[in-house]
């Protein structure tokens, strides 16, 4: 059985979390809040390193990636689905 990883990112959403999901081939984290932005980060490095944020109108419920690492598809509140 695996070990089980934590991270505590060094740059959180400044609000709650609604979902977070892994890319199926590296170590990238997508992570939408309700702060109405989803935050894109690099796990390789301890605290998670933030590549890019994403803004929204209003609060993010869903994120998740597309066929590769570099696309990757959110919606909220907002009844916006965005790539």
């Amino acid at each position: 059985m695996a070990t089980p990883s934590q991270y505590e990112l060094s740059d959180p959403p400044s609000d709650a979390i609604s979902a977070i999901k892994f890319a199926p081939a590296s170590l990238r984290l997508l992570v939408a809040s309700w702060d109405k932005n989803v935050y894109l980060y690099d796990t390789t490095e301890s605290g998670g390193r933030l590549l890019q944020t994403f803004q929204h109108r209003a609060p993010v419920l869903d994120v998740c990636f597309g066929d590769s690492d570099e696309d990757a598809y959110m919606t909220g509140l907002d009844w916006d689905v965005r790539q």
